[in-house]
């Protein structure tokens, strides 16, 4: 995963393993983030040209990143909140130092949200009608029945030829 270009964050998402020690065993093999980069810029320019699987390798890359931006926003977050609580629990730290780490995770909070928002595309998404359409009930007249079981019976799927139009086969 590491060589794909996943970050620490996303394989320790995906892999319960903590940071710290990825990091410790990928340094001690010797991997790196994206090692197989410009091999894979330069094989991706080579199918690009000549297959078809490119597009699947492309999503799965994209799909990597999302994942990859995610994970860092939880693990920001969740750092975020333990180090807000020791910060205000702390009766040693002056005040005006704790106003000033409440307003870098703020920050951090802002910026880890539209991370998370860029990732997810929320904002291309069409809002919610703010007011729901009106809801007519009236009560079907015969003529309106009728017309409803024509429109039902041409079309439908199982349209079934009449009785006289079916050849019968016999078997020898």
């Amino acid at each position: 995963m590491r060589d794909a270009g996943y970050s620490l964050a996303s394989i320790a998402d995906k892999t319960g393993i903590s940071i710290a020690t990825l990091a410790r065993h990928f340094k001690r093999h010797g991997v790196s983030k994206g090692s197989l980069t410009d091999e894979s810029v330069e094989l991706a320019r080579q199918q690009l040209l000549s297959d078809a699987g490119f597009i699947d390798s492309l999503k799965a890359q994209i799909a990597a990143s999302i994942v990859d931006d995610l994970a860092h926003v939880r693990q920001l977050r969740t750092a975020s909140a333990i180090l807000l609580e020791e910060m205000l629990n702390d009766k040693n730290l002056p005040p005006h130092y704790k106003t000033r780490g409440v307003a870098a995770l703020s920050t951090s909070l802002r910026l880890t949200q539209e991370a998370a928002r860029k990732a997810l595309r929320v904002d291309e998404l069409e809002p919610e009608p703010s007011e729901l359409p009106e809801l007519i009930v009236s009560e079907l007249t015969a003529a309106e029945i009728e017309e409803m079981r024509k429109e039902q019976q041409s079309d439908s799927v199982y349209d079934l030829p009449a009785p006289e139009e079916i050849e019968i086969v016999e078997e020898s």
